[in-house]
């Protein structure tokens, strides 16, 4: 967002700008390449919302939504995809709604789109700990940067409790106080990152590990062994529970106290 209003700042013309990130630069023969924006710092965020707000004025509600959805994609080629949507969205407003199959609009929507099934997943896979401390501690890694989309959702959810979301892959973590509204969502460094996540296996609540022991002991006897795989929801479990993701969800984690995952065999 703020690299699109630099740009207009700028005065420089769509044609002349591309963007894409970091760690995606190719310049091309007569391209020239520009340090990124620090999106930490206060200035740039505060263009990021005069440009988000800006395009929500003049272009509606749910093309701002769109474009930033497509801002939280993985992929490469989001920045670029963004930048050449909001420009269209600021020199033709109406041209988001008229041309439906225009490339623009068509790669935003697919960014878009992949974006809330990962926000779908973080709503409904996420499994917060207890810990010692009595807060609640949960680490999930999206292929997306969901945290800052779902933080609210777990604020009203979780209102009564203090709790830690953490995204290692992303370095994003939302907080949360006690009975406050809103969660403060920030950027770690690589070594917080770490340490929250070893956090959650070093200091978890004494009732934390008979709660998970439980939780295991009852999804492994729902899974009604001895029936076709087809008729025990091991399908499923396969189409609707990524494989990514189990590796911080309770139900597929497995200690020396709760013993190995049952084996279930695909033909």
């Amino acid at each position: 967002m703020a690299s699109v209003g630099a740009g207009y700042l700028a005065h420089v013309g769509e044609d002349a700008l591309e963007l894409c990130r970091e760690d995606a630069c190719q310049p091309r023969i007569g391209q020239v390449a520009l340090a990124p924006l620090d999106d930490a710092a206060r200035d740039v965020v505060a263009l990021s919302r005069r440009v988000l707000e800006g395009f929500r004025r003049t272009a509606g509600r749910e093309a701002a939504r769109r474009a930033l959805l497509a801002c939280a994609a993985d992929e490469a080629r989001a920045p670029e995809a963004v930048h050449r949507y909001m420009r269209l969205g600021f020199a033709e407003p109406g041209a988001l709604r008229r041309r439906a199959t225009d490339a623009r609009l068509l790669a935003v929507d697919d960014l878009a789109r992949f974006v809330l099934g990962e926000l779908e997943h973080t709503r409904q896979f996420v499994r917060f700990s207890h810990l010692k401390d009595d807060s609640w501690l949960a680490v999930f890694e999206p292929a997306a940067n969901t945290v800052p989309l779902a933080a609210e959702h777990f604020a009203r959810r979780m209102g009564p409790e203090r709790f830690c979301l953490v995204d290692p892959r992303h370095r994003t973590a939302a907080f949360h106080e006690r009975s406050h509204a809103h969660c403060a969502v920030v950027r770690l460094d690589e070594g917080l990152a770490r340490r929250l996540v070893e956090r959650e296996a070093a200091e978890l609540a004494d009732d934390e590990r008979s709660v998970r022991a439980l939780w295991q002991r009852f999804y492994d006897r729902v899974s009604l062994p001895g029936r076709e795989d087809y008729e025990r929801g091991y399908e499923l479990q396969t189409k609707y529970v990524p494989q990514r993701l189990r590796t911080h969800m309770t139900e597929f984690r497995r200690t020396p106290e709760t013993g190995a995952p049952p084996t279930q065999a695909v033909t």
